[in-house]
């Protein structure tokens, strides 16, 4: 299984996801693989994709072919990848229900108004089990897979104020305290940021691992906190 973040800030968007995929039904025997890539670059957008791997990598092949990872706004991307996964979706599966097809999720972010002074970062989730009708997200943290621990932290500690690098910090904490409670997350979390100049970034993992190591630390000072009163 999966989750994916998403976060606006005023610097950029902040993309991170784990690197767990399941083989096997959950409720019985399954094996697991922790080195799947979930965040791709798509033109000057972000890609993260949830649920059948192996099937959304072969919608990203697709995309490339024609020709969707030119760098253009979000917008005209979402436009593309929404009417031609539909479009492949039905040509694979056929007349098998939609509910009863495998389930991909993916979520886009990149920017509206690219090359004005002020582009606007926008963030869609495309759904097969919806034949992939952009929804339009808000300003909170964006959640696909498993995001039951993550929605509760995130409004707690998420505000649309803060900075690329604390939201980096949290995006790892919503990833690293799920891992912990939900064996359906796991793996080396991966990370990217998302700018109107750059495009799509991805963080190295030394760089991610500072990351960790920072919030492994706060974690154990506020654990110290509620032990003994106070920090030092």
């Amino acid at each position: 299984m999966t989750l994916i973040v998403a976060m606006k800030t005023e610097e950029a968007i902040i993309l991170a996801s784990d690197s767990r995929g399941m083989m096997g039904d959950p409720r019985g025997l399954s094996a697991i693989n922790d080195n799947q890539t979930k965040l791709y670059s798509l033109g000057h957008c972000g890609f993260g994709l949830a649920g059948a791997s192996e099937l959304g990598a072969s919608l990203l092949d697709e995309y490339r072919k024609k020709g969707f990872d030119k760098p253009t706004p979000v917008d005209e991307v979402m436009e593309k990848i929404s009417q031609e996964s539909a479009k492949l979706y039905n040509k694979w599966f056929g007349d098998i229900m939609r509910e009863k097809r495998p389930l991909v999720v993916i979520t886009l972010a990149g920017y509206r108004n690219l090359g004005t002074p002020k582009p606007e970062p926008m963030i869609y989730v495309l759904e097969s089990g919806q034949n992939f009708a952009p929804m339009l997200m808000g300003k909170y943290p964006t959640l696909t897979g498993i995001p039951q621990y993550a929605v509760y932290l995130g409004h707690r500690y998420y505000d649309p104020s803060i900075s690329a690098e604390r939201a980096k910090s949290l995006a790892e904490y919503l990833i690293n305290e799920t891992a912990s409670q939900e064996t359906k997350v796991g793996g080396r979390i991966r990370m990217a940021e998302i700018t109107p100049k750059d495009g799509f970034k991805e963080l190295t993992e030394a760089e991610v691992a500072v990351i960790s190591s920072a919030n492994a630390e706060f974690n154990q000072k506020l654990r110290e906190f509620f032990l003994k009163g106070g920090t030092k």
